[in-house]
């Protein structure tokens, strides 16, 4: 199941004084009325679901600590899936 998703322009001023930078792996959710939008700091609290495509952390350099990686099950690179 595909997520619709919209373009919604937000000024870069604002996102840099919110602490958000390009290419920042960023959190959505809604509270009561409000859309927040966030730097995700920690990715370690993420439950990978398998679906690689839509990963928040799918488009983050990878640092090699395949550990502390929520993906490393289904990474191509991790020692886990090494045979």
């Amino acid at each position: 199941m595909k997520t619709e998703i919209v373009l919604l322009a937000v000024p870069a001023e604002m996102l840099l004084e919110a602490g958000i930078f390009e290419g920042d792996p960023m959190q959505m959710y809604v509270d009561g009325k409000k859309l927040v939008i966030e730097n995700l700091d920690d990715v370690g609290d993420i439950v990978c679901e398998g679906d690689c495509e839509d990963c928040p952390v799918d488009q983050t350099d990878c640092d090699g600590e395949c550990d502390s990686c929520p993906c490393r099950e289904h990474c191509e690179y991790s020692e886990v899936n090494e045979k």
